[in-house]
Formats: structure tokens, sequence, C-alpha cells
């Protein structure tokens, strides 16, 4: 990547490595499935809802748009903040893996309830 359009590929990238940017996106992805999988191990399992013994099938249909949602916006804010780490903070380090993955699983907590509170705000509305 980059040999098109050098010019282009540094400004867009800012000199940021694409192993670190994809290390950082599959750290964010997998902190996603990490908070999903806390949800699923936390569920009634005598929902009407949901399957008694745990399906890795119902699992996967059931968080499909969660994880289009959370993980669309995951990789966004990864690599916005990776890209403009320098410029907001000043410190020519950058940021951690354990930031990436921290990012993954608390967007998708976020995604959740602003979700949870879109469905109750319609619920009100006349």
């Amino acid at each position: 990547m980059g040999t098109k359009y050098p010019d282009f590929w540094s400004a867009f990238l800012n000199g940021i490595p694409l192993g670190v940017l994809f290390a950082g996106f599959v750290f964010a992805l997998l902190g996603v499935l990490l908070n999903a999988l806390i949800k699923a191990s936390s569920r009634n399992p005598n929902s009407e809802r949901t399957p008694v013994e745990f399906s890795w099938r119902f699992f996967w249909s059931d968080n499909v748009k969660r994880f289009i949602n959370s993980g669309l916006t995951t990789l966004i804010t990864i690599f916005l903040s990776l890209r403009f780490f320098k410029e907001l903070t000043g410190v020519e380090d950058s940021i951690s893996m354990i930031y990436c993955f921290g990012v993954g699983f608390g967007i998708d907590k976020a995604v959740m309830r602003l979700k949870k509170k879109a469905g109750a705000d319609e619920e009100t509305k006349p």
C-alpha cells in the first residue's frame, strides 16, 4: 500500500505502520467479542427468546447487527485515535494495544446503551 499515491498515504496514515493499525483493529474487535460473550454468559436461559443450552449458532445470528455496529464504530475510533494521537496529546509514543482493546470493549457497551435508550425513547413517543 502507498506506492501509487505516496503523498496521500503519508498524510492519511501519518507514519502509522500498517501492522500496528491492523493489530489495533484486532485487539479492539477482541474487546467487542469479549463484551458480547460476557453479556451472553449472564443471559436468562429460561427466556423465550434464547435457547436453554448455549448455542454458538444462536450467539452469532443473534449478535450479527451488534457486531457490525460496534465493529464499524470501533474501527473508526481506533483509526482516528491512532492517527491523531500525536497531534492531540503532543506525545510521540503510540497508543498501546490495551487501549485498543479497551475501546472495543467500551464502545460495544456504549452502542448497546444507546440502542437501549433509543428503544425506550421510541416507546414513550405518542
